[in-house]
C-alpha cells in the first residue's frame, strides 16, 4: 500500500477510534442512537465493476435490497455503522453485500457557529457470491459556512483508496479525488429546500483504462406537498473523459456523458414508517457500444425510524 492510502486509512482511523473512545456518561443526552431499516425493490444500473466486452450485454437490471443503518451522535461527533444487500434476481453474478463503518466530527471556527470544519472518514468492505469484490477507504472534509437566512454553502474535498478483489480481472484498484462545490437554499418557515453542486473527480486506477477525469453537476430539491406527502427530485449530470483505449475489441479513449432525472414521493404511513416510490431515467451516451445505454430507473420501499 502506498502513501496515500496510509494516510486516509489512518484519517479514518482515528476519527472511528476517537468518537467510540468517548465517555459513556456523554449518553445521557437527548436521542443520541438512531436506527434506520431501508428495504427497496425497483430497476437500477449494474454494478460497474462488472466488465464484459459483449455488445448485448444489459446495463440496467431488476433489484432487490435493503441496509440497516445505526448512528450514534456525541455533541458534535457522530458515528455510523451499516450493513446492506443488493441482490439481483437475474444474475447473481451482480449480488453485493455490504458492511461499513465511518465517523465525522465537527469543529466550530467562529462564536456564532457558522463557520465549521467537518472531518470524516469511512472504511466499506463488499463481498458478492463468490467472495470478496472491493474494501474501500475514504478521508473527507467539509468547510461549512451557513449565511443568511436559509442558506448554507459547503466547500468539500474527499480522498477515496478502493482495493478490488482480482479474481475476476486485474487493474480496476484505484485511487479518487473528489472536490465539490455545494450551495443548500431553506427557505425561512419552509421544510423546502433546493441544492445545487459542481464537481471534480480525478480517478487514478491501475490499469489506465478504468482511469478518468469527471466534471459534473447536480441539482436536488424536496417540498411538503400537503397530506403528509414530501416530493423530491433530482437532475444530475457527469462527462467523464477516460485515459487510455477501453479493449483490444474497442481500441478507443472512452468518453462518457451520464444524464439523471428522477422524481418521487415520500409519505409517513406511521410514526416511524416511511413510504416511498420513485421513477427516473438515465442516459448513459458513450464511444464504447457496451456502455452505451439508457433507460428508465425506479425504485419503491418502506423506510423504517427508531430514534
Amino acid at each position: 500500500m502506498n502513501m496515500l492510502p496510509r494516510i486516509a486509512l489512518s484519517t479514518a482511523a482515528v476519527f472511528i477510534v476517537g468518537a467510540y473512545a468517548t465517555p459513556v456518561i456523554a449518553q445521557t443526552q437527548e436521542d443520541p442512537f438512531a436506527l434506520e431499516l431501508e428495504v427497496y425493490g425497483g430497476r437500477s444500473v449494474v454494478p460497474p465493476d462488472i466488465i464484459e466486452n459483449d455488445i448485448d450485454q444489459e446495463r440496467l437490471e431488476g433489484v432487490i435490497g435493503g441496509e440497516l443503518l445505526a448512528r450514534y451522535r456525541i455533541d458534535d461527533t457522530r458515528i455510523f455503522g451499516k450493513i446492506g444487500a443488493e441482490v439481483f434476481p437475474t444474475d447473481s453474478l451482480l449480488n453485493r453485500y455490504a458492511f461499513g463503518i465511518g465517523a465525522s466530527h465537527d469543529i466550530p471556527l467562529n462564536e456564532s457557529g457558522r463557520v465549521r470544519l467537518r472531518l470524516g472518514g469511512t472504511f466499506d468492505h463488499v463481498i458478492g457470491d463468490e467472495g470478496r469484490v472491493y474494501d474501500r477507504i475514504r478521508a473527507d472534509t467539509q468547510l461549512i459556512y451557513r449565511h443568511g437566512r436559509g442558506h448554507t454553502s459547503v466547500g468539500r474535498f474527499r480522498y477515496g483508496y478502493r482495493d478490488q478483489s482480482e479474481e475476476r480481472f486485474t487493474g480496476f484498484d484505484q485511487t479518487e479525488l473528489l472536490g465539490e462545490l455545494r450551495h443548500t437554499y431553506r427557505p425561512a418557515g419552509s421544510n423546502s429546500s433546493i441544492s445545487v453542486a459542481a464537481n471534480f473527480l480525478d480517478v487514478d486506477a491501475e490499469d489506465n483504462r478504468f482511469s478518468f477525469q469527471g466534471i459534473g453537476a447536480r441539482v436536488t430539491g424536496r417540498t411538503p406537498l400537503g397530506g403528509d406527502f414530501v416530493g423530491f427530485g433530482r437532475v444530475s449530470y457527469l462527462n467523464r473523459d477516460y485515459k487510455d483505449p477501453f479493449s483490444a475489441t474497442f481500441p478507443t479513449a472512452r468518453d462518457d456523458d451520464v444524464w439523471r432525472v428522477s422524481g418521487g414521493l415520500e409519505r409517513s404511513l406511521t410514526d416511524n414508517i416511511i413510504g416511498f416510490a420513485e421513477l427516473g431515467y438515465i442516459e448513459h451516451a458513450s464511444n464504447i457500444p457496451t456502455r452505451d445505454f439508457s433507460g428508465v430507473l425506479g425504485q419503491i420501499g418502506i423506510r423504517l425510524k427508531l430514534d
